[in-house]
């Protein structure tokens, strides 16, 4: 890894930078799905928006920027749901990253672990309890140099309507 001494700001955001978000999801759907068609993300951009924004306002999902010379150059987000009591009588507060993206040129150099490591200090802030993901083969290193592990109980999937 390309290690980068530019200093980068990192900010929790939220429905005031809805279409940044938006935008920066739809250039990490192009990237993990480059034949995708014009006509179609134009359609998801669309349906993402009113899913964010619908999170915002129910307060259920935290934006995150890193911006370097005032450019958006990473992204991430936090999904908040609670589980039921399981060892106390608290609630378990997970956030679940989601649309973490780093923009191409500036990838492999730090950023995106810089990124995770303010999202797990307003985690903590924010007293939530686990962070989970779901990881592409590209970021799966990163995830694991950031503190995640693969748990002993594995994840299954049913895939109902696609």
């Amino acid at each position: 890894m390309e290690n980068s001494n530019l200093p980068i700001e990192f900010r929790k955001v939220g429905i005031d930078y809805l279409e940044t978000l938006v935008e920066l999801r739809i250039e990490f759907i192009k990237d993990i799905h480059p034949k995708i068609e014009t006509e179609l993300l134009k359609n998801i951009y669309e349906t993402t928006l009113k899913y964010f924004k619908e999170l915002f306002e129910n307060k259920a999902y935290i934006g995150f920027i890193g911006l370097l010379n005032n450019e958006v150059i990473c992204t991430a987000g936090l999904l908040l749901y609670n589980l039921p009591p399981l060892t106390n009588e608290n609630y378990r507060k997970i956030g679940h990253v989601l649309n973490f993206y780093t923009k191409y040129k500036y990838r492999k150099k730090g950023y995106g672990l810089k990124l995770m490591e303010y999202i797990k200090k307003i985690a903590t802030e924010e007293k939530i309890n686990r962070l989970v993901l779901n990881s592409t083969q590209m970021g799966f290193s990163m995830y694991k140099e950031a503190g995640f592990i693969e748990p002993e109980d594995k994840a299954m999937i049913l895939e109902l309507n696609k």
